[in-house]
């Protein structure tokens, strides 16, 4: 099949009442742009703790999530610009309870790397990392958390932050070191969430576009198998 895949169902309603079996959470979950009140601070940290445990290269265990909650998490809209922006396009956003940030740590790496059973391996400096893995751990971990909320049917957004992340991570005193993979603003989807963003206008790529068996050359001829029964959300 040429283009995009046709969508089963005319609105993400019907979506939003699959189950909750792992590939039934991953095909709805969708970002969150209006929320209505949302979780406890207890309730975040608990799913935290959960989306932690994501692949880490080494066991390195560099991904750290720094929980914005109350005013906290208005400060950080202040400092941000993210505030602004959202009152602009979305205010929705500002409604919801908690803001994750998702850091990585990459002297977590090239210190486990430096250590004796992984010297070897010519990593011990973050230029010798064709990959930098600290960033691929921690956007693991991120999905990780997103998927989580989907199973508990909370709204999340992913966004990246604005202006000089230093700015905003300064504030609350993450060491200079880390880096930012992005921000998670975490709450219950208000009944009057909409889908929006980029995935209103375009269409899901085709699985023969974007999977590949065994050259890159020789697509796949529908290799996922997708049926009238499965909807594209």
């Amino acid at each position: 099949m040429a283009g995009p895949w046709p969508r089963i169902f005319s609105s993400w309603d019907a979506a939003d009442t699959l189950p909750d079996d792992l590939t039934s959470i991953i095909r709805r979950r969708r970002m969150t742009r209006k929320f209505s009140g949302g979780p406890t601070l207890r309730e975040v940290l608990d799913v935290c703790d959960v989306a932690r445990r994501a692949p880490s290269a080494g066991y390195s265990q560099g991904c750290h999530f720094l929980v914005l909650d109350g005013s906290d998490k208005d400060t950080f809209f202040e400092v941000s610009g993210a505030g602004t922006w959202f009152a602009r396009r979305a205010p929705g956003v500002r409604e919801c309870t908690q803001i994750v940030l998702v850091l990585a740590d990459p002297e977590a790496y090239t210190d486990r790397y430096s250590q004796a059973d992984k010297i070897d391996r010519g990593l011990s400096t973050p230029e010798s990392w064709a990959c930098p893995y600290w960033l691929t751990d921690a956007a693991m971990a991120a999905q990780n958390l997103l998927l989580l909320c989907e199973d508990r049917r909370w709204g999340a957004l992913l966004f990246g932050l604005f202006g000089n992340p230093r700015d905003t991570l300064g504030r609350f005193g993450v060491p200079d070191a880390m880096q930012c993979v992005g921000a998670i603003a975490i709450g219950h989807r208000s009944p009057e969430d909409r889908p929006s963003g980029s995935s209103t206008i375009r269409g899901r790529r085709s699985s023969n576009e974007v999977i590949h068996v065994g050259h890159w050359e020789a697509p796949a001829d529908d290799p996922a198998g997708f049926t009238s029964g499965n909807p594209e959300v």
